[in-house]
């Protein structure tokens, strides 16, 4: 019996660890994971890094012959399962086109901010970090 004493709030004690972890990789980025003043930021950004081939609508296709849209079905599906630590890993590092591996963590992040809104997640309280470790706790998550 004093070996149960022992084992219940061991038990319990993980139990609340677990619920914890769950919690923080259950974050998404439709829990308002960038302020509205970083995605309008990262609008000026985009503008003058990205659009030139994604156009400044993010349809894609611009002067870069196959540039990919930048909102929609096939931008939210390309991402729907990922950490959002890959969108930043692919875009520090292969864009711009031109000069890759150019952007700054914080503008990459910024730009992030800004496709996010423009792919309907909500602007929150908390800027999204420039940090790939915090950035793999945060998911997708496609509607």
């Amino acid at each position: 019996m004093r070996g149960y004493l022992i084992a219940v709030p061991l038990v319990a004690g993980v139990a609340v660890l677990a619920g914890a972890s769950m919690r923080a990789q259950a974050r998404t980025a439709t829990d308002g994971v960038f302020t509205a003043a970083q995605a309008e930021r990262g609008r000026a950004l985009y503008r003058t890094s990205c659009g030139h081939c994604h156009r400044d609508d993010l349809t894609g296709g611009g002067s870069e012959e196959g540039a990919p849209p930048l909102i929609g079905p096939i931008f939210t599906s390309r991402w729907r399962d990922d950490a959002l630590s890959e969108m930043f890993l692919t875009i520090g590092t292969t864009m711009p086109k031109n000069k890759p591996d150019s952007l700054t963590p914080q503008v990459v992040a910024d730009i992030m901010s800004f496709l996010l809104v423009m792919n309907e997640k909500p602007a929150g309280t908390s800027e999204l970090p420039a940090d790939l470790e915090a950035l793999k706790q945060i998911q997708f998550a496609n509607k």
